[in-house]
């Protein structure tokens, strides 16, 4: 018997299913195509089970009383370990204080665009306003450009060499 192609759920690509799970194979055996099938699989648990982590933790707390020196030794043996569990450890942290500086910057970007939305243009012959609102929208969009790389926010100064190079392409 021949086995009909299948389309993979994921790169909607042309397969051929493994002959013994002809009927419940989704997928393609590409690395990428696993990894999302797996990751949705998870995700249908979690949302199917909410609780189902709860029943686990329990154990797992009766275990650690039994062993308390558990973790404390195997870190002793195992030194690759901890120094992999370190780097974990360290850029979990990292994101963290990535995030609540990301909040940070958003909310003064927020407080930056008020600022140029309060300007209000005096008067078209004058452009002053017109200047002054156009001025704060460029200060908003470099402060916005450099806020988020911080290597070169040290070698210029708050953009200032890109503003003045900016303002004075404008005329």
């Amino acid at each position: 018997m021949k086995i009909k192609k299948k389309r993979c759920e994921f790169c909607h690509e042309w397969f051929t299913p493994y002959p013994r799970s002809v009927k419940s194979q989704r997928s393609c055996t590409k690395l990428a195509c696993r990894k999302q099938r797996r990751n949705s699989a998870v995700r249908d648990w979690r949302r199917r089970n909410p609780d189902g982590s709860k029943g686990r933790a329990g154990k797992i707390r009766a275990w650690a009383k039994n062993y308390p020196n558990y973790w404390r030794q195997y870190r002793r043996k195992h030194p690759e370990y901890t120094s992999k569990d370190n780097k974990r450890r360290g850029s979990a942290r990292q994101k963290v204080k990535n995030a609540a500086k990301r909040n940070g910057l958003s909310q003064i970007s927020l407080e930056k665009l008020e600022s140029i939305r309060e300007i209000k243009p005096f008067c078209a012959a004058k452009r002053n306003g017109l200047s002054r609102r156009v001025e704060g929208i460029l200060d908003y969009l470099f402060w916005k450009e450099f806020s988020a790389k911080q290597n070169e926010m040290a070698i210029t100064p708050a953009g200032e060499r890109q503003y003045e190079y900016a303002t004075s392409s404008l005329g």
